[in-house]
Formats: C-alpha cells, structure tokens, sequence
C-alpha cells in the first residue's frame, strides 16, 4: 500500500500535534528536561554513529592492507624452510644409487652405497635426519641428527592394517611427487611436519623417502610469532588444520583420512558463513585468482580480520588472523572521542545551570517546606508566589498542606477509636476464654463423678451375672441365654464409659501417656482371645515371627484396637471370620489389621470414616455412638502414627493402626499432635 504526498503531510501533522499534546500536559520542569534530554541525546548519537562508522572503515581498510602484507610476510617466512628441504629430498629421490638398491634391497653392496649415499643427504637436511620407506618390502629406514641407528637404520616394517602405517600407503595411492604431512611416528616416539617425496623409476615407484621438521620447533617459527594480536595457521586444500599453535586442533596424518575424518577450520570458526569464506578462498585461490583474500571473521565470540593466501609449492594455504583491537586500537582515535565529549559535556553545563536557576532553586524551597512537614510542623509561613507554572506549584502545595493536617488529626482520632474497639474485643475474648476453661473443668469433673458413680455398679452387674452364670450351669440351663444378654450388656456400658471417658482426655488436652514397654504379639493375642470369647465369633490372628516391642499406653491401645475389633464384630455377618494381623509398617512403625467380610465402606465416606460421630452407611440397625474410629485415629497419633481404612464395597473392610517404635511422653499433648505431620491416608 503506497502513501501520495496528501497522506504523507496529514500523518505528519498528526504526529506533530501528538507531541505537541504531549508537551502541554507536562509541567515546565519535565518539559524542559524533555526538550533537552532529546536533543542532546540525537546530537551525540549522530556525532557518535559518524564517529564509529568513519573509524570503523578507517580501521577496515588499513587492517586490509596490513592483512595482504603480513599474510604475503608469513608465506616467504614460512615456504623458506620447507622449499629448501623439498628440493633437497626430491634431489635425494633423483639418486640413481639410491634406486639401484632398492630394486635389489637384499644386494650388500648396493646397500653400502645407498647408505653412504642417504648419509650425505641426511647431512644436509635441516634437522639432520630423513627416512625411506620401500614400497615392495614395506621396510621403513630412519636415522637421526645424533646418528643414533647409525647400524640399525632399518627400524620397523610397514604394515597396511595398522592405522599409524597409512599415511605410507595413501602417499603411493596419492601419486603426488611430494606432500607435506604433519604426523606423530609412534614406532620411532617423535611428531615431525613430515616432507614425503615420492621415489620413482619412470612410472613405478620404489618407495616414499623425505626428512621431517620439528613440530614444536616449526610452530614456533611459523605459527606461535611473538608479534601481540597477528595468529597464524595452514590448512590444506580439503580446509583441514596442518599448523597451529594449539596441537589439539591439528588434524594428523590428513592424507590418510577422509575429509569427514579431518580436523577441519569448521572447528575454530563461529559462524557458518565464515566456514563457506575459507572453502571459496581455497578455490578461488587454488585456481590462480587474487593472491590474497581477507574477510572478517569470528572465532570463539572475538572479532578477526582474516588474511590468506596460497602455497602452492607445500599444498597449503597460509590463514593470518589479524586482532585489531590490539593491533589498531581505537583509543588512538581518543581526541576525536574526547572532542565530541567536551562539546556535550559543555552544553550539559549550560543546561544544568540554566535548569537551576529557572527551576530547581524554586523547587528547593518547596523542599524545605515538604521536609517541615514531615517533621510535624504543619503550621508554614506564606511562601512566595512565583509567576507561571511555579506559582501554580506554590499555591497547589499551601492547599495540599492544609489538606495533609486535616487528614492527619481525622487519622489519628480513629487510631485511638480503634485501639479501644481492639482493647474492648480483646477483653471480651479473654472472659469467654475463661468460660470455656471452667465449662471444660465442670465437664471433666462430671465425667470423673459419673465414672467413679457408675463403674462400681457396672462392676457389681457384672461380678453377680458371672456367679449367677456358674450356678445355673447345672441347675437351671434355661437361664443361660438371659444371663449371657445381661454380661453382653455390662461389656457394652463398659466399652462406652471407655470411649467416652477417653474422649474427654483428649478434649481437655491433658493425656498424658503412661508408656509401658511389652511385646504387641502377646498384646494383641490376649486381646483377640478375649473378645473371641465375648462375642463367640472366631477372630484368627497372624502375628510376627520376632518379638513387636513397644513403649506405649496400653491401655489406649487396648480401647482403640478393641473399637476396631468390636466394628469388625458388628458390622460382619454372624459366623464369619474376623482376622487379627501385626506387621511391621513403614519405617519404624508396628502396624495392627482387623479385616471383616462385611459389607464395606462407600469411598465417599472412606474420607470421612475417621472423623468425630460418623457411622457407616448401614449403622440404621447397629448400636454405636460414632466415637470409636475416632478415638483410635486419635490414640494412633498420640503414639506418633496413624489410621486408616482398605475398603471394597460388598467384600469387607481393612482397618490398620500404625504406632511409632520411638514414642515419648510428651507425643501425647495436642500442641505436640498439631504440630506433627501424620501419615491419614483415609
């Protein structure tokens, strides 16, 4: 969509007033720091983007120029050497003695020539070594510059299989007259930069003989100059890295590998398209283009001027990684910088003061009077009415002072109105909280009285039913049925005065355990005995191998797992079997099951099964007061474990106790519980 010049100059103007919208809202202060703070901000940002674009290509070119120089100086300096010892071992492979022998390797004659023939070469060479490798037997020849196999030069046969032997058979597959390669010899321990000069006769070849270069010595030389910010490099044609001052990067024995293989430059360059620079430049360079290509790069995040150049006479290309940080830094462009930031920082100066005098100096008095009245003294002098903006700013502070006292006597009447309401409340709580200490204290009496009043006659019934049940025995056997009604019903009062009594232990929050240690085993093998026998129904126990010890308040825990047994009794159809287990729970807990074949629980109710007055779903017809799961979740946490239930609708139901082996007294406190996390999974 394209705009004619009417649009152009309505959207112009729109915007133009939308600024001048916004100014008119701002006050003189704001306005005027805008204005300035804008215009500095575009002057120095123009100065600064011309500043940095103009040094920037300054930087470029001369780098550019420094880059062809040092790269076409790195190449003389480092084809020197190598040229020398080319031509040296390529006159060393035109011996005709030389090849007379290793056509006939096993002659003694021609093995002494040959030998007095290599050592005037060997002589010669740089480092004062060389080695041949004979193409029919494989033998690979080799003596040092300190004639150390002087009579041993025959030093280990070559062998196609073994990886550290391929460079020898990939040179005589190359066909290439010499190459250069860089390789660590582990038969002889030393890693030289290789110079491999095929030896020939017409078109066969013999061998592959040469010398090698020091590898540290030649990258200290060649590569690792002392000169601050220039690194140098070579890479072969397929990009991969032959010299380099970190030997990590150096791709060994490239001519023996393939170019996936290879340690290539891909490893040093950051970005993709300085990789694709580098294998145009080979091309382009290989191809007899321009002598040098340079293109900035980055390698590992820092900024490069790269140079390179060709050396045809190795099979390298020389890589010149210029740092024009360090070597053309820019402070030497400071007075340019320093000027440009001695005109800002002038006119800053003159619109700091202007801004003082126009603005500030009235502002600071109005400072003065904020600061009175943060310190309480709301009673200020008439300040001076300045013209325009500022005097609107003095008359606008005199009524937000008078309106700031107002509000500060409203405040502090209601503060005090406050304060007594909370005092009042605070009161009141304090006699309620009394109350309900004396209603408890009442309650717990009463429960103590009633349990004192009733047990003993509970205890007469039952001691007389017991006689009256061992006369009628032989006499009168019709009373049987009765007498067991009225013992069945002593066992009931008695289970309810328990319950109830345990239930106002815990309501007062004084329980207090009574800690017993004595094995669970016999524990609950008693007491399924005894209820088996009070309810004739035929309760099987499953206890542990080993002894269960316990420290525990048995008599709580008699009441809970009797309240589970006596559940398991009512809810389960006459006849059926209640089982008894003790297991060892969860870490450190002994756990007690009683499992019924009753009609189950409902999983809604499940979650509530615990809780203070539930009942199952079919406790219509079943007496029961609802505190005795209750209770047993409670007497469970007080020994520092829990309860929960396992049920299936129609099967039966699961009840299991967990207590802890380490219980203490002080367990049996509710803050102690409160402050407890327990393990209710129901």
């Amino acid at each position: 969509m394209y705009l004619d010049s009417g649009d152009l100059m309505s959207n112009l103007h729109n915007r133009l007033y939308g600024v001048q919208l916004f100014l008119s809202r701002l006050n003189l202060q704001l306005r005027f720091l805008f204005i300035i703070g804008v215009s500095v901000l575009c002057f120095v940002s123009v100065i600064w983007w011309v500043f940095n674009q103009e040094s920037e290509r300054l930087v470029e070119r001369i780098g550019a120029r420094f880059a062809e120089k040092q790269v076409l100086y790195d190449k003389a300096r480092t084809l020197q050497p190598l040229i020398r010892e080319v031509a040296l071992a390529r006159s060393m492979a035109d011996s005709a003695i030389i090849k007379r022998w290793v056509k006939n390797e096993q002659e003694p004659q021609l093995r002494q020539q040959a030998m007095l023939e290599i050592e005037k070469f060997r002589q010669h060479f740089q480092e004062g070594s060389y080695f041949l490798a004979i193409e029919r037997s494989g033998h690979y020849y080799f003596n040092d510059a300190g004639n150390q196999y002087a009579q041993q030069q025959l030093r280990y046969t070559l062998d196609p299989e073994k990886p550290a032997d391929a460079w020898f058979f990939a040179t005589i597959k190359n066909g290439d007259d010499y190459r250069i390669n860089v390789d660590p010899d582990t038969h002889l321990g030393v890693t030289k930069v290789w110079i491999n000069v095929l030896l020939r006769d017409g078109d066969r070849i013999l061998g592959v003989l040469g010398t090698g270069l020091d590898l540290t010595d030649f990258i200290r030389e060649v590569a690792d100059i002392a000169q601050p910010g220039v690194t140098n490099l070579f890479v072969d044609q397929n990009a991969a890295i032959q010299i380099y001052r970190d030997v990590g990067y150096i791709d060994f024995s490239s001519i023996a590998k393939s170019q996936s293989q290879q340690h290539s430059i891909d490893l040093l360059m950051d970005r993709e398209e300085n990789r694709e620079w580098v294998r145009r430049a080979i091309g382009q360079l290989g191809h007899g283009g321009s002598s040098v290509s340079t293109k900035f790069v980055q390698i590992a995040g820092k900024r490069y001027l790269a140079g390179m150049a060709s050396l045809p006479e190795v099979g390298w290309y020389d890589i010149t990684l210029l740092d024009l940080a360090v070597l053309l830094p820019q402070q030497d462009f400071l007075e340019m910088g320093l000027a440009v930031g001695g005109v800002a920082l002038g006119l800053l100066l003159i619109l700091a003061l202007t801004l003082h005098w126009l603005v500030l100096r009235p502002i600071s008095v109005l400072t003065a009077a904020a600061a009175r009245i943060s310190d309480g003294d709301y009673e200020l002098a008439p300040l001076a009415k300045g013209r325009g903006e500022v005097g609107q700013l003095t008359t606008q502070f005199q009524i937000m002072a008078d309106a700031v006292n107002k509000t500060h006597s409203w405040l502090e009447g209601e503060v005090e109105k406050r304060t007594r309401q909370h005092t009042d409340a605070k009161q009141m709580l304090e006699i309620a909280l009394q109350q309900e200490k004396d209603s408890l204290k009442i309650q717990a009496n009463m429960m103590a009285l009633m349990a004192h009043e009733i047990r003993n006659p509970v205890a007469v019934i039952g001691n007389t039913a017991q006689m009256l049940d061992a006369l009628v025995q032989a006499d009168h056997p019709e009373w049987k049925p009765r007498i067991d009604k009225i013992m069945g019903a002593v066992r009931k009062l008695a289970l309810l005065m328990d319950n109830f009594l345990t239930e106002d232990r815990i309501n007062t929050k004084s329980v207090g355990l009574e800690l017993r240690e004595r094995d669970l085993n016999a524990f609950c093998a008693e007491l399924a005995d005894t209820f088996a026998k009070n309810h004739d129904r035929t309760i099987r126990t499953q206890l542990l191998n080993e002894e269960a010890r316990l420290n525990a308040d048995w008599q709580l825990i008699g009441i809970a797992i009797g309240n589970l047994i006596d559940n398991a009794v009512k809810y389960s159809p006459q006849g059926s079997e209640i089982s008894l287990r003790v297991i060892s729970g969860e870490v450190g807990t002994w756990c007690v099951e009683v499992e019924d074949n009753g009609a189950g629980i409902a999983p809604e109710l499940q979650l509530r099964i615990f809780d203070k007055f539930i009942r199952g779903q079919h406790s219509s017809d079943i007496r029961g007061t609802g505190l005795g799961l209750y209770l047993a979740n409670w007497i469970a946490k007080f020994h520092g474990g829990y309860a929960e239930v396992d049920s299936v609708s129609g099967v039966g139901s699961t009840f299991r106790l967990c207590m802890s082996m380490d219980v203490r007294a002080d367990h049996g406190s509710i803050d102690h519980i409160k402050n407890v996390k327990p393990f209710i999974k129901s």
